[in-house]
């Protein structure tokens, strides 16, 4: 089986909603996942939370979701760019498909408030990565 990757790292990005995104695209065909993610970073379409949803809003038929545009477009930018490396390896397009997609917590930088009483704040850091893959038969 082939293989192309892409990741990203260090981020200014949530890292549970990037995690929220990459669920709604795992294990798909790549061109489906490239139209899920555009109509995610438009806002047409909610993504669904499976983790870190309490106290969250039910969108359609009871299920809980929300709206993390700004991930749905680095997530569409980082499958861009598996495709692209996938092109530049002789895969087909049209039989790609997602076969790995993570995202997690990169750095923590603490940072001081600037003015008034110097209180502490926390700065997080993402990263993200997909693989696609291609069957050699199919």
């Amino acid at each position: 089986m082939k293989e192309a990757k892409a990741r990203i790292e260090g981020v200014d990005a949530s890292w549970k909603d990037l995690c929220a995104v990459a669920d709604l695209i795992r294990y798909k065909n790549a061109l489906v996942a490239k139209e899920l993610l555009e109509k995610a970073s438009k806002g047409i379409i909610f993504v669904p939370y499976r983790r870190h949803n309490k106290k969250m809003g039910h969108r359609k038929h009871g299920i809980k979701g929300r709206y993390p545009m700004k991930e749905a477009k680095i997530m569409l930018k980082l499958l861009n760019s598996a495709i692209a490396n996938a092109r530049v390896k002789g895969m087909d397009e049209s039989k790609l498909k997602i076969i790995h997609v993570a995202a997690n917590k990169k750095n923590i930088y603490y940072r001081i408030q600037p003015k008034g009483r110097p209180m502490r704040q926390r700065y997080v850091t993402a990263r993200a990565e997909i693989i696609l893959g291609e069957k050699d038969g199919a």
